[in-house]
């Protein structure tokens, strides 16, 4: 960071995104998770993330083999205090599963927080569309994220879970 001639403030914030990111343990979790056993990984990623999805009205009472793939694609994100992790209007190819940590969703018309379990984004995953709020870091974050490309790949293997939520999301859509 010192040859890279970064300014002090940010060299700070690197060091506490790391520190938040791995807490003293220097580690890669996609390694680790690449170590063990498919039905290993698939045990862990069910008690870590499987109560995330029950939240989301596309994921409730969806086949449990279609709830399985979807956890092996989801991705760990840290997000520091103060990170901006979508800007309104933007372009979205991802939803948000907070797993820890507290963060402001602001639009023109109102502002909401949401907290550990809670989601956003979800137009981003079905539509590839705009964000329509700015969400913002209240506190550190450890989220999962699911993008666009992995959650219709993961629909391939589900075609009548695949119907399902298309026609879930038209008849949303129309109201």
């Amino acid at each position: 960071m010192t040859f890279m001639k970064l300014p002090p403030e940010l060299q700070i914030k690197i060091n506490q995104y790391y520190q938040a990111r791995y807490g003293g343990k220097w580690f890669q979790e996609k390694d680790v998770m690449d170590t063990v056993s498919s039905a290993l990984k698939e045990q862990i990623l069910v008690v870590m993330c499987s109560r995330l999805l029950k939240n989301v009205p596309i994921f409730q009472n969806k086949d449990e083999n279609f709830i399985n793939a979807i956890l092996l694609r989801l991705d760990y994100e840290v997000f520091m205090e103060g990170d901006e992790i979508v800007r309104e209007h933007a372009p979205g190819d991802r939803m948000f599963f907070i797993d820890h940590g507290q963060v402001s969703m602001e639009t023109e018309s109102y502002e909401r927080e949401l907290c550990d379990g809670d989601f956003f984004g979800e137009n981003c995953v079905l539509t590839k569309g705009k964000h329509l709020a700015t969400v913002k870091a209240l506190t550190d974050c450890q989220c999962f994220s699911l993008t666009f490309d992995d959650f219709y790949e993961a629909l391939e293997d589900f075609q009548d879970v695949k119907k399902e939520i298309i026609e879930f999301h038209l008849d949303d859509a129309n109201a």
